[in-house]
């Protein structure tokens, strides 16, 4: 499935390394993965979410907060299964997501191959050394170096939707999976750190290449105390725009309730 992201060859796997025609090799880590991500001299050496960050959403998600969202992810790429699928995740992160649905799909006996690959090679790391059956990378979802026409369904969770890769990479009547926030997504936790706090804009996009086929929403409430709501809050975009004042007021808080609302849109390649 592999292509070399530097010349977009095929790559071939030879004992612990991928290689191409141009001799452009990748090593395999020792956790399982390979980083394929190109050295761009304009970004940081280590993009994406930190050690810490990634750390504090295995914590909250581990403690089953955003399971309902897990279950209806499982239940929509279970509805597309055939009799053999390959399946892509788009910023798997830690890999929390990916782990529950392929027990999913074991415990079905369904033939499944997963591919699951993020920006942080800190998320990448943990998802390949505790979920093993994945094949997990290190690559941009601008430039993702997988063969084209090669996936049954591609689930993209709350990452940059970039249409014309996932076009090209699914095959002719693919499905695409794409989590948004839901409107009124942690209005709770934000009502505690913003003076207003505002919703989501809620909306769903034509892209080209794809037929719009439904919307899928959950809906649900929890509590936590104040240290599982910043490992929740480290998870958002919303953290690297808070002041450190509003996150220790945060920490503070023996108990915080919120709701939490997620969108599933669906989509069908079409051609």
């Amino acid at each position: 499935m592999f292509i070399c992201p530097v010349c977009n060859e095929k790559l071939k796997r030879k004992d612990n390394t991928l290689c191409c025609a141009s001799n452009h090799s990748f090593d395999f880590a020792r956790q399982g993965y390979v980083n394929l991500l190109p050295v761009n001299k304009k970004h940081s050496d280590n993009p994406g979410d930190s050690r810490d960050m990634v750390l504090s959403r295995r914590a909250f998600l581990e403690g089953g907060y955003y399971d309902c969202f897990s279950d209806k992810l499982n239940e929509l790429v279970l509805s597309f299964c055939k009799s053999e699928n390959t399946v892509l995740d788009c910023g798997c992160g830690e890999g929390y997501y990916d782990g529950r649905l392929m027990n999913e799909l074991d415990k079905l006996k369904i033939n499944y191959e997963l591919y699951g690959f993020d920006i942080s090679k800190e998320a990448v790391r943990l998802a390949a050394g505790k979920y093993k059956g994945a094949s997990f990378f290190v690559g941009s979802c601008f430039n993702i170096p997988l063969l084209s026409n090669s996936f049954d369904i591609a689930i993209n969770i709350f990452a940059p939707m970039v249409e014309r890769e996932f076009c090209r990479l699914l095959k002719n009547g693919g499905y695409l999976i794409y989590a948004v926030p839901g409107k009124n997504h942690l209005m709770g936790l934000k009502s505690l750190l913003y003076d207003r706090a505002y919703e989501n804009e809620e909306k769903h996009t034509e892209y080209d290449g794809f037929e719009f086929l439904s919307r899928h929403t959950v809906k649900s409430k929890i509590a936590v105390d104040g240290k599982t709501a910043v490992d929740l809050f480290k998870m958002t975009p919303y953290y690297y725009k808070t002041e450190k004042d509003a996150i220790h007021k945060l920490e503070a808080c023996e108990k915080i309730e919120t709701e939490i609302h997620f969108d599933f849109l669906v989509y069908k390649k079409s051609g």
